[in-house]
């Protein structure tokens, strides 16, 4: 794989990642609106977020089953997820290019994304 294609598929990952993310993300609000659409503001007290919007598999098993919340979640997820699966890919072609330094230099960046994102 040449430096060229490499470059145009990370392009690529990115832009359909922010679109699939955003997608996601209207459409949970959407859902939401229409549920929530005559409720009155509740943000004279904090309860904090409910126990399916904090963990990422209990957020897309939720998102699967139609709840806005974690659908609006999942779209921030997504986003989220995006650089790590972009950096995976560039050290994946960089490696496959036989480019040790890029490829050591993606697997760095690589790590610190993942320790941040699961720690």
């Amino acid at each position: 794989m040449n430096e060229d294609r490499l470059r145009l598929l990370l392009a690529r990952i990115m832009l359909w990642g922010v679109y699939l993310a955003a997608i996601v993300m209207i459409a949970g609000g959407v859902i939401f609106l229409l549920h929530h659409a005559g409720d009155k503001p509740g943000d004279h007290k904090f309860t904090g977020e409910p126990g399916d919007l904090r963990h990422p598999v209990a957020i897309i098993n939720a998102a699967l089953q139609g709840n806005d919340d974690c659908l609006i979640q999942a779209g921030v997820l997504l986003l989220l997820f995006n650089p790590l699966v972009r950096v995976a890919i560039a050290a994946t072609g960089y490696a496959a290019a036989r480019d040790r330094l890029y490829t050591c230099i993606a697997a760095i960046v690589l790590a610190v994304l993942a320790i941040s994102y699961f720690v």
